[in-house]
């Protein structure tokens, strides 16, 4: 399952089928900024949905 990183200064999404521990290139491809790993995709996904029900909820 592929990782998911962001850019800390852009907000810029990629992806990688590599940890931030293995990846060569830890800073954005378009503004240099520094990368955060947010998780698997899978996960995120997940959480999202979540996100989404308990807000539907509280309507």
């Amino acid at each position: 399952m592929p990782y998911v990183y962001r850019c800390k200064k852009c907000g810029a999404i990629y992806y990688s089928a590599t940890s931030i521990e293995y990846h060569l290139n830890k800073t954005c491809e378009k503004c240099g900024g520094e990368l955060e790993q947010l998780g698997e995709e899978g996960e995120l996904m997940k959480k999202e949905k979540e996100k989404e029900e308990k807000e539907k909820k509280k309507k």
